[in-house]
């Protein structure tokens, strides 16, 4: 079997099993009594594990000098971690197991780019991995629309359903690794990361685009907590509505993608990506103010679209605005740094929920929570104007990094989880 075929395959697969498995993983927690600092933990340790995960592995795997041991030893890892998830039944299981799910898939997302990336040629790579892609949003579509006619209303054993099918997908993900036959292994650029730090301020388009989205990404990260706990406990959503709602933000977003995609390269992109921030500030109030479920489908559907402009739009200029040799190690930067925001931002807005709660309904305490994230992301989306277009002959092609680097989704109704590989 070609490498490129199997690869495919294992994409696919995965969609299927882990992609659409970790839409319910937030809810889970809330239906398992999690409280509003359990959610903070929970997601802002899925996060700070993913993120952090991938400079460590990063670093390892180059050394190695080869990525089938790692891509089959973690998928091993994370099918055994995934079953381990159907059966967990507290919260803090469900933290430190998720954790380590995060943990290890950053293992397998950094190994399975930088395979693709050896096994195909830079002129047609950009065209398999948005096939890829596109075949992979479309299993999950599909996945989840399937479990919802074997959903049978008990969370328990309905959310068995979905974990073990992760688990299985990993299961097959070993196996197919295991036909891969690696014909190269490309060189990595390695760079003094320390004397990176030292100089970024140097380079004013991307410096400002770091400060932007870290102090947004603070503010983004607040209201992770909140999302799951306002589907479960105020709106009394099952599983299925959980993966209804999932289905409306992914396919508004691959249909976005898909237009927005033709037209990226002949525009000025700053006022795009202000327009964007501007509007994702919305999402909290759509939270805080929707009171029945197709509100909440056109909230995921608002959710999904300005999602799609985002991953468009702001990695093409993410591309144009790093040093085209140092890629990689400014993008381990922007990981590194949105892993640390993200732990503040997520523990911060599982506190603050808290916090309003002793004194508020729980209806009431989101409300003024929703409202105190508006106003964070609102107010950090003005950093945005400060944005300017790179002076550039041509716009990078869709590449490896632009992947790798995955902007969290925007309103996802399990909170905001890393994207499985």
């Amino acid at each position: 079997m070609l490498n490129k075929t199997i690869l495919t395959l294992r994409s696919i697969v995965i969609a299927v099993g882990a992609v659409a498995a970790s839409s319910f993983v937030g809810v889970y927690g809330v239906f398992l009594g999690s409280t509003a600092i359990d959610m903070g933990w929970l997601q802002s340790a899925a996060n700070a594990l993913g993120n952090g995960g991938q400079l460590l592995w990063g670093r390892i795997s180059d050394k190695v000098g080869a990525r089938r041991p790692f891509l089959v030893a973690g998928s091993l890892i994370l099918a055994f971690l995934w079953y381990f998830l159907g059966i967990v039944k507290t919260p803090f299981g469900l933290i430190v197991v998720y954790g380590l799910v995060s943990f290890f898939s950053a293992m397998i997302t950094v190994n399975w780019f930088s395979l693709i990336a050896d096994e195909t040629q830079s002129s047609v790579r950009g065209r398999f991995l948005a096939l890829i892609n596109n075949l992979s949003s479309v299993g999950t579509l599909v996945s989840l629309l399937v479990m919802t006619f074997f959903f049978s209303g008990h969370v328990d054993s309905d959310i068995s359903i979905a974990f073990f099918a992760a688990a299985g997908s990993y299961a097959i993900s070993a196996v197919l690794m295991v036909r891969i036959r690696e014909s190269r292994h490309s060189t990595k650029v390695v760079g003094s990361l320390l004397k990176t730090l030292k100089n970024i301020r140097k380079d004013r388009l991307f410096f400002r685009y770091l400060m932007a989205m870290n102090t947004q990404g603070f503010f983004w990260s607040l209201a992770w907590p909140m999302f799951p706990i306002t589907m479960v406990l105020v709106m009394n959503f099952n599983l299925s509505d959980v993966a209804f709602l999932t289905v409306a933000s992914i396919g508004s977003t691959i249909a976005v993608q898909f237009i927005l995609g033709k037209v990226t390269d002949r525009i000025q992109r700053p006022p795009l990506i202000f327009l964007n921030r501007l509007l994702l500030s919305g999402i909290p109030l759509f939270y805080a103010f929707s009171r029945t479920f197709p509100e909440f489908v056109i909230l995921e559907v608002y959710s999904g679209i300005v999602g799609g402009i985002q991953n468009i739009v702001m990695n093409s200029y993410l591309l144009d605005i790093v040093p085209e040799k140092q890629r990689a190690e400014y993008l381990s930067i922007i990981n590194g740094f949105n892993g640390i925001i993200y732990l503040a931002g997520a523990l911060t807005g599982g506190y603050l929920l808290s916090y309003l709660m002793t004194g508020l309904p729980l209806y009431e305490a989101l409300i003024y929570g929703y409202l105190i994230v508006f106003t964070g992301r609102f107010l950090s989306s003005l950093l945005f104007l400060r944005l300017k277009e790179p002076d550039v002959r041509g716009r990078a092609p869709l590449h490896l990094y632009s992947l790798l680097f995955r902007l969290k989704p925007p309103g996802s109704p399990s909170g905001a989880t890393i994207r499985f590989r």
